[in-house]
């Protein structure tokens, strides 16, 4: 007999459940949603939702169709918008996400609403409020997206596990349908949710026989067909068309997203034990935030205490009767989210894991819900089916450790204050010379020069050469057909695999030519270079000492304006000083090489400033040191390269 065997469930009290299970974490994302793209993809995604663009691989059509639709509301910025719909979506993903875990909770025996809402509402909230779920409702991404298509599905599983035997299987379809769209939007997430329904869909199948398999097959298909507008759109030629999905093989090449599929489930990046350490730290980081944790022993064992309930709650559960269908489907969810994405690939190295992770951790928290639901069914109520007071605080003690939540998770989950993006943008975008090709490496810095042109309409006498994304079916022949100056830039790139320095100088003596430092810049471009802004110009007959020396200058004016108007805040924001400390690595590099060792010098203080704990500019420092001028090898300090062969 459980703890509501003796009353019924009030539809009022569930709608106004649901309401607070979704509206206090939508008050929290609105009020620290970001006015300005952050780092990462944000830029991209801002740009698609602005110009209906083709993302990167797989394209992520639905999460472009969602942003063009916030773009067209006036509410602010536009990059806002876009963030809005996120925050909106991971509202509605609190919604379906209270849904299925009271409705565990009642299978469980707890059926009275003064105790099944309120651990409901708090293990909701726990979820919805931690860092790895708020992050991704304020910024421009598609991750709550996919959490709320991800919740829609399990919900709805959960929901007919619950009600079985019944001759409606109505859920199953809408399940089938969300995560149908949900493959449309970001395939690899939602194809992990998939062997969660896999029991759900043989026992309708024992029941029913195929027909309404073949109804859920439907259901998925005219999800997946969302993907249509990744060839009508490509056909038109947008100004971003990564992979160019025009026909049949260049669509499978997007959607399959095999550019990303080279070391998955290898131990290149990192180690199999490691990654998943990493995930069981990110476990107890977000959802085990009551334990403090100030050295990585206490990070260490608050891992350890929250995989530890976790296997105890995984065994309670499955040893119920009556709710063992139920169990499994958040079982599954958890392995195959939080497993399997821990053996495809790195985690540590990942910025978007946490992403990632999302339906895993949801999981992880209905399950340690359910382990307190079985609790209270067996210990909780009075020999008449009541239940105790001591229940009911229970539940409103979780309710609260949710809600306590949101303080712990506010100070590194808020956006509402970033503007860091638009500080870099200020010097790489904006205050480009007229005319300029820029040359661009890193897939961030191509993003935001595309979200910039697409939000503001500016710059369009600029034409970009997004280095990471030339290998992308039909992007080299766009750059070209749009800007002819390019062609002998881009074959010559195509033939040797890096820029040539006659094709670089040809096109510097016709326009102006700006190249972002990096690690691929072949070190005998650096002659021919100056620091400029926060890129490199070619000087068409080459640089002379003294040209380096005049512009090194001007090169400490432009990182003392981007530091002013970063402010404190910036400074200290992760993304942020990875960018900064990437900058004043490289040019410490450029200096070192052509031998200009006091702005090298400068540059490394910069840097080790930032991360004082960096082997390669420890090592640079060490040999800049002493009275010896003139160029210096900086091969043996080049991150992650094996210069032995003597390249």
């Amino acid at each position: 007999m459980g703890l509501l065997s003796r009353g019924t469930r009030d539809p009022n009290v569930r709608q106004l459940a649901i309401a607070l299970a979704a509206g206090v974490p939508l008050a929290a994302f609105l009020a620290t949603a970001s006015a300005h793209d952050y780092w990462l993809d944000g830029g991209e995604l801002t740009a698609q939702a602005v110009a209906l663009d083709i993302a990167h691989p797989p394209g992520h059509p639905l999460a472009g169709l969602l942003g063009k639709l916030m773009t067209l509301l006036p509410l602010g910025p536009i990059s806002l918008r876009v963030a809005l719909g996120q925050a909106l979506c991971a509202a509605v993903a609190a919604g379906f996400l209270f849904s299925a875990i009271d409705t565990t909770v009642r299978a469980l025996g707890v059926e009275r609403d003064r105790v099944a809402v309120p651990i409901a509402l708090g293990g909701t909230w726990l979820v919805v409020c931690s860092y790895a779920w708020w992050f991704q409702a304020v910024r421009p991404e598609v991750y709550a997206l996919q959490a709320m298509l991800v919740a829609i599905a399990i919900e709805r599983i959960v929901a007919l596990e619950a009600a079985w035997p019944t001759n409606d299987v109505r859920p199953l379809y809408v399940a089938c349908l969300a995560l149908g769209l949900g493959l449309a939007n970001h395939h690899l997430v939602a194809f992990l949710a998939l062997p969660a329904m896999a029991p759900t869909l043989a026992r309708v199948f024992r029941s029913r026989g195929t027909r309404p398999l073949w109804l859920a097959a439907l259901a998925l298909g005219i999800g997946l067909a969302t993907y249509v507008y990744l060839p009508v759109r490509a056909a038109t030629d947008p100004p971003a068309n990564l992979g160019d999905p025009t026909n049949a093989t260049r669509l499978f090449w997007v959607v399959s997203a095999r550019v990303y599929a080279h070391d998955m489930g290898t131990e290149a990046a990192q180690p199999l034990l490691e990654r998943f350490a990493d995930v069981f730290v990110i476990l107890g980081r977000n959802l085990a935030n009551v334990w403090p944790a100030t050295d990585e022993l206490g990070e260490a064992l608050r891992a350890l205490f929250a995989v530890g309930l976790t296997l105890v709650a995984i065994y309670a559960v499955l040893r119920t009767p009556g709710a063992r269908r139920i169990g499994i489907v958040w079982v599954l969810v958890l392995l195959v989210s939080i497993g399997a994405r821990a053996w495809l690939g790195s985690v540590r190295s990942n910025p978007d894991i946490l992403g990632y992770l999302m339906p895993g951790l949801a999981a992880v928290v209905a399950i340690w819900i359910a382990l307190l639901a079985i609790l209270l069914a067996r210990l909780g109520h009075r020999p008449d089916g009541s239940p105790r007071i001591v229940a009911t605080m229970l539940g409103l003690c979780v309710a609260a450790v949710g809600l306590a939540q949101m303080k712990a998770s506010a100070p590194r989950a808020s956006l509402a204050s970033f503007h860091m993006t638009d500080d870099f943008d200020e010097e790489r975008v904006r205050r480009l010379p007229p005319n300029a090709v820029v040359v661009l490496h890193q897939p961030q810095t191509v993003f935001r020069h595309w979200a910039v042109a697409a939000t503001e309409r500016a710059r369009p006498d600029v034409s970009v050469v997004p280095m990471p994304f030339l290998g992308y079916p039909g992007v080299v022949e766009a750059l070209a057909a749009r800007d002819p100056d390019l062609s002998d830039l881009l074959r010559g790139y195509m033939l040797e695999g890096e820029l040539r320095q006659p094709d670089v100088q040809s096109l510097a003596a016709r326009r102006p030519l700006l190249v972002e430092m990096d690690l691929r810049v072949p070190l005998d471009l650096y002659e021919t270079m100056v620091p400029a802004g926060l890129f490199y110009a070619v000087v068409d007959g080459g640089a002379t000492d003294t040209d380096v020396l005049e512009a090194a200058e001007p090169h400490e004016q432009v990182l003392a304006r981007l530091y002013q108007d970063l402010g404190a805040d910036g400074l200290e924001e992760v993304e942020t000083r990875n960018h900064l400390l990437w900058l004043h690595y490289t040019d410490a590099l450029y200096y070192a090489a052509v031998g200009a060792r006091d702005p090298a010098r400068r540059a490394v203080e910069r840097g080790l400033a930032i991360n004082p704990d960096s082997a390669e500019l420890q090592a640079l420092a060490e040999a800049l040191r002493g009275p010896d001028d003139g160029p210096l090898d900086v091969r043996p300090f080049v991150v992650g390269s094996d210069w032995s062969d003597g390249r």
